[in-house]
């Protein structure tokens, strides 16, 4: 199928906070739960963003999302104090996209 089993997207940024440059895991999905091919995945993330100096991955979980928390953690992810804020732009859609911004 033309359907991928896992896939995990990277954004790659540089931070004076971190000191360095920094990614943040933005999604990762895997089509089988409890096969390790999500372990595996991190696995390999965590080792190439290592090979590449990267100073850190940050993520995002909901705050109801204890499985994926205790996924995160045993893959050496640690909870921090920091509280994401977002901002929507509503006017931003298709027509955007369109003209490739």
């Amino acid at each position: 199928t033309d359907d991928p089993e896992s896939y995990a997207v990277l954004t790659w940024g540089w931070s004076i906070e971190a000191g360095g440059p920094e990614a943040v895991l933005d999604e990762i999905f895997v089509s089988e739960r409890g096969g390790g091919h999500g372990s595996a995945l991190i696995e390999h993330l965590v080792a190439d963003a290592e090979e590449r100096g990267l100073a850190r991955i940050f993520l995002e979980t909901e705050l109801h999302n204890d499985r994926a928390r205790l996924f995160y953690e045993r893959h050496g992810f640690v909870i921090d104090d920091s509280i994401w804020m977002s901002r929507e732009f509503t006017d931003l859609g298709p027509q955007v996209l369109a003209k490739g911004v």
